[in-house]
């Protein structure tokens, strides 16, 4: 009686194991891109399109001051901290201005500085899409989209313009087009950025 006892158990946690497998359904992550665009917005990055250049470099500028005046007392980096958080790098262009936060990219068209921030570039998850997931799996989970796949060019993606076997799945939604950019298949930056304010 132990045995057949023994027997029962072991066939119902063999059961109940095997239900409890990898249930995870790959196409789980519910990515509104229609809302993001109205926002101007890739939800990781801290400001939007539109956003007050001005505004955007002083509040910046504070961040890196207070981080490099903390470390003045602490000159062995003995805290810990992301240091892509604390980068900050202004580079003018012929027509355009990055603002360089780390993994965040900020652009502006010069001539139309008073419509603010033009051009939004993520070199980290995006969307709750992490760097890396390969093309096949972001367009299951953006179905609902129409995505127009490209070769990676400097008027696509002038920002990785370096990458080889590069792609680019790419949508538009009303005035704001959203980009994920693929190196070797895998996901390298997403960007979102406003067609009229940019190309202008």
């Amino acid at each position: 009686m132990k045995k057949l006892l023994s027997l029962f158990i072991c066939l119902c946690l063999l059961f109940s194991f095997t239900g409890c497998g990898d249930t995870k359904n790959t196409n789980t992550l519910n990515i509104d891109l229609e809302y993001y665009a109205k926002l101007g917005q890739i939800p990781e990055a801290e400001y939007t399109l539109g956003a007050d250049v001005d505004k955007v470099v002083k509040e910046l500028t504070a961040k890196f001051n207070d981080y490099q005046n903390s470390h003045g007392d602490d000159p062995d980096h003995s805290h810990d901290h992301n240091q892509s958080d604390f980068m900050l790098n202004v580079v003018e262009g012929e027509n355009n201005v990055l603002i360089d936060n780390g993994t965040i990219n900020y652009y502006y068209n010069k001539k139309n500085k008073d419509k603010g921030i033009s051009y939004i570039v993520n070199y980290d998850t995006a969307f709750g899409l992490e760097i890396g997931t390969v093309s096949s799996e972001v367009r299951k989970y953006l179905s609902a989209y129409e995505l127009k796949e490209e070769q990676l060019t400097e008027e696509n993606a002038f920002f990785v313009s370096y990458l080889t076997n590069g792609t680019v799945l790419k949508t538009e939604i009303e005035d704001v087009a959203i980009l994920f950019v693929f190196g070797d298949n895998q996901l390298f930056a997403t960007a979102i950025y406003d067609i009229n304010n940019w190309n202008s």
